[in-house]
């Protein structure tokens, strides 16, 4: 199917209109490609270059900057209109190309070390294309497919301005969301070749975290994107609570602060992003914000709460924030990963408060001492990954109908039950 022949220097003359024509007359289902183009200036240049490594003719999707609406976590398209997104934009409308590609080709520009938001919100929402239910894939959890098949995907983005560091985090990132989305990888490399990407482990650079002694004013951005229900408001909530005036704690859902805020971050001291986990990064609008930021002194340090309860799953993005912070050029005090929050709001008073406890103490720790308590990170992290006990246990309960009890009770209250298998785009 793929070519490495060298395509530098190819003579560029097919159109796009040309190269859509030739799809829609000619693809057959099974050999679909589509090329989502999701870079704010789409030049049409690279389009024939891709074109070679295929017999068959692209389709050729272009996603402006306004095209693609932040996924807000509100699960819509897994308890109430299953396998469908509440938004209506042009990605929505894209949805039947994506799963019926047998290759989708995404065209990505880069910012600060990483995809751009715009590419990052793609990822995130693709959700709808998987089910809510989970299954335990090497001792981490996967959403259970929601088609029988998946398109290879294939990247493309600009190596201008990335360290070689940044590029190998974007790489290993990228495997990483093929390998959740049940998909091959493969990337473009800047010699026009065609290559797969394999697994590696998280690149860490070694950052050596730094005690910056105790903070006056901790400012914590708090990255949910969802409208109401949010953990991290919850979390955060109690941690304002204790800390009183020595944290400030900015919703990055105001998007109208965003501008003074990029201002005041160069000004302020201690600054940390805390976020849930969105497709092995931070949610897109998170990402989107910290585009707007300039380099400047002062600490840096992040908090990554997620659903899936084994941490391996935020490493790709924490070897990001390690980047990230040197770009800044803040000092990294660290990231601080906790897994298993999702049930947080399903919990009882007292149960929740013991599930927040641990991560309002690592914060106020931080505050007082300038740094994370090695012992606190250690703790918050485990499990890694899931060990074998636990996934005995897990199927076990699996067949008594436990696991999937959280997520079957809201597709009946939602009357979704009877459709929560179904494939809306074939």
């Amino acid at each position: 199917m793929y070519t490495t022949n060298r395509l530098a220097g190819i003579k560029l003359h097919t159109s796009e209109e040309e190269l859509n024509n030739r799809y829609f007359y000619f693809v057959e289902r099974e050999k679909m490609k589509t090329l989502f183009d999701l870079r704010e200036k789409a030049d049409s240049e690279i389009y024939e270059a891709v074109q070679n490594l295929f017999d068959e003719p692209l389709k050729i999707i272009k996603l402006g900057d306004q095209s693609i609406n932040a996924c807000i976590g509100c699960w819509t398209c897994w308890l109430k209109t299953p396998g469908r997104c509440v938004m209506k934009d042009e990605m929505a409308e894209c949805y039947g190309h994506y799963i019926n590609s047998d290759t989708v080709i995404l065209l990505m520009d880069t910012a600060q070390g990483f995809i751009s938001h715009q590419a990052k919100a793609f990822f995130d929402r693709t959700i709808p294309h998987y089910n809510p239910y989970i299954e335990i894939i090497d001792g981490e959890c996967h959403h259970v497919a929601r088609y029988k098949k998946y398109p290879d995907l294939v990247y493309y983005f600009d190596r201008l301005g990335l360290t070689y560091q940044e590029e190998q985090v974007i790489e290993d990132y990228l495997y990483r969301v093929a390998y959740q989305f049940k998909s091959k990888a493969y990337r473009i490399d800047e010699n026009l070749k065609l290559i797969q990407l394999q697994a590696r482990k998280a690149k860490r650079t070694g950052t050596e975290i730094v005690a910056v002694g105790p903070m006056d004013k901790l400012v914590i951005y708090n990255g949910s994107p969802r409208k109401t229900a949010s953990n991290s408001a919850i979390i955060l909530k109690k941690v304002s609570q204790v800390l009183g005036n020595r944290v400030e704690i900015r919703d990055l859902k105001e998007i109208d602060k965003w501008e003074m805020w990029a201002d005041t971050f160069e000004s302020d001291t201690d600054v940390m992003f805390f976020m849930p986990l969105y497709v092995h990064a931070m949610p897109s609008h998170v990402m989107k914000f910290i585009e707007s930021l300039k380099a400047s002194q002062g600490s840096i340090s992040f908090f990554v709460q997620s659903g899936f309860p084994e941490s391996s799953q935020s490493h790709y993005l924490r070897a990001y924030f390690e980047q990230l912070a040197l770009r800044l050029r803040r000092t990294y005090i660290g990231t601080a990963i906790k897994g298993g929050v999702e049930g947080l709001q399903q919990r009882p008073t007292i149960g929740q408060e013991k599930m927040i406890k641990p991560m309002v103490d690592t914060i106020v720790n931080l505050v007082d001492g300038g740094a994370f308590n090695p012992i606190n990170i250690q703790q918050l992290a485990k499990p890694i990954r899931l060990r074998k006990g636990t996934v005995i246990l897990y199927k076990i309960f699996n067949k008594m109908g436990l696991i999937n009890y959280f997520w079957d009770r809201q597709l009946r209250e939602n009357n979704a039950y009877d459709k929560r298998f179904d494939c809306p785009y074939i």
